[in-house]
């Protein structure tokens, strides 16, 4: 099993070997909100870098940016839409309705 630590150490090698031909760059977004964890998986929130660094919106990456990596295989993957919107990891809904 991995630990939460571990398992964003993935996800962060794992993003940067897809990201390697995008025509930007992406990293995780930092701090404790935006890792969890659901059941066998763990989840993280990535952006591109540009936007983490300054939050300026002009860099802002649309749609669902997370990527999920199980606890005990350490497979990591970047959610599609209707995955992220059925999971819903970071009970982004649940947050909309207080």
């Amino acid at each position: 099993m991995y630990t939460i630590e571990q398992a964003e150490q993935l996800a962060s090698e794992f993003l940067r070997r897809m990201s390697a031909d995008w025509d930007y760059g992406v990293a995780l977004f930092p701090g404790e909100k935006y890792r969890t964890q659901k059941g066998e998986f763990f989840y993280f929130t990535f952006q591109s870098a540009e936007y983490v660094a300054t939050r300026d919106q002009k860099y802002y990456l649309y749609g669902p940016c997370h990527i999920s990596v199980h606890s005990a295989t350490g497979e990591c993957k970047i959610l599609g839409v209707q995955e992220s919107f059925a999971i819903d990891p970071f009970n982004a809904r649940e947050r909309q309705k207080h």
